[in-house]
């Protein structure tokens, strides 16, 4: 089984990737998870651009969105990198276009996380960040996930048809969050 969890910052995606790691005693790859393993198989060089959150540059964005996503081999090549790393173990990952990388398996389940801003902006002052920060930073982060998310998979990150499920997470504590996961989970019969 293999559970991705994309997310709107300050969601708590972390702490939910935590919980459903524990309940069913599989491994968590948030960012800098994956990025360790990458540099364990000596591949972190090609993989930098995707790990940074963010598309190889502005200039090459604008020109691949024209352009369908298999054909395009900077897109392509860290998407395979990734599947090739991941194999089929099962495990939770958060972010790096999971959703879209692992669709082909039949064990996966997807999740959005999201939030009102308000909520958000409260999480990252819980941060340390002052509130006019903490709105900067969660609006700048998103822009970076529209992006990205769009430059390697050619989707629309958020669109509630590219995920199993889709959770206001700012409603409901991660235990909460975690708990509606493990029953989707149970009623489709992952294993």
């Amino acid at each position: 089984m293999i559970i991705t969890i994309a997310r709107q910052c300050g969601c708590g995606a972390i702490h939910v990737g935590d919980i459903l790691a524990q309940h069913y005693g599989i491994p968590l790859y948030t960012r800098q998870a994956l990025l360790k393993m990458a540099e364990e198989k000596g591949i972190i060089q090609q993989l930098d651009d995707f790990f940074d959150e963010r598309p190889v540059d502005e200039l090459r964005f604008a020109i691949s969105a024209d352009y369908a996503h298999e054909d395009n081999y900077l897109q392509a090549k860290p998407i395979k990198m990734v599947q090739d790393m991941i194999g089929s173990k099962s495990c939770i990952i958060i972010g790096r276009c999971g959703n879209y990388i692992f669709r082909n398996r039949k064990d996966l389940v997807s999740v959005f996380l999201k939030g009102d801003m308000t909520s958000r902006v409260k999480t990252m002052m819980e941060e340390g960040l002052k509130e006019q920060e903490a709105k900067d930073f969660v609006e700048h982060t998103d822009d970076c996930r529209v992006r990205y998310h769009k430059y390697y998979t050619g989707l629309t990150w958020g669109n509630a048809a590219d995920y199993d499920l889709c959770i206001d997470s700012c409603k409901l504590s991660p235990e909460q969050t975690s708990e509606i996961i493990e029953k989707y989970v149970a009623a489709i019969g992952v294993k």
